[in-house]
């Protein structure tokens, strides 16, 4: 019994968030491609296809939810719902699309741990001003920089 219990011990260890597994992952050398998602299924055929990371886009999940573009009408309660079916669906690290955090610092705190209860290895946030345009067009406005120092304190 002591030998399996020597032998347990010294087995790697899987990771116990999906948070340590991108760690992981962002320590190895190299680029790493990362595909966008939108639903569990397209999050499942990026797994399948080999990608060992993948994003949640608020435009893709804006235009596959609503048919709207990401412009700010999609809420923070159908992005987290959509983050969460698509966490469950595969193994492999994903990371959110926060958006602006929904709202002031006190929002995004929230929303910061509403994307990790879903499953999220992490979050982008933008720091763009209120109403937002999607993050590919060209006129768009950011907040001044000590909004978005206090946006992320």
């Amino acid at each position: 019994a002591y030998s399996v219990v020597a032998e347990a011990a010294s087995a790697p260890t899987k990771p116990s968030s999906p948070a340590e597994k991108l760690r992981i992952l962002l320590k190895e050398p190299g680029i790493i491609t990362m595909p966008c998602c939108f639903d569990g299924f397209s999050a499942k055929l990026i797994e399948q296809a080999g990608f060992k990371l993948t994003f949640m886009s608020g435009f893709s999940t804006s235009a596959a939810r609503l048919g709207l573009p990401d412009t700010g009408l999609i809420s923070y309660a159908e992005m987290v719902d959509s983050g969460r079916n698509i966490c469950d669906a595969v193994a492999i690290p994903v990371i959110g699309d926060g958006d602006t955090g929904y709202g002031n610092s006190v929002n995004l705190k929230r929303t910061v741990r509403g994307y990790a209860k879903a499953g999220f290895a992490a979050i982008m946030l933008e720091d763009q001003v209120s109403p937002k345009r999607c993050g590919h067009t060209k006129v768009k406005a950011v907040v001044p920089r000590e909004e978005a120092f206090a946006r992320i304190r």
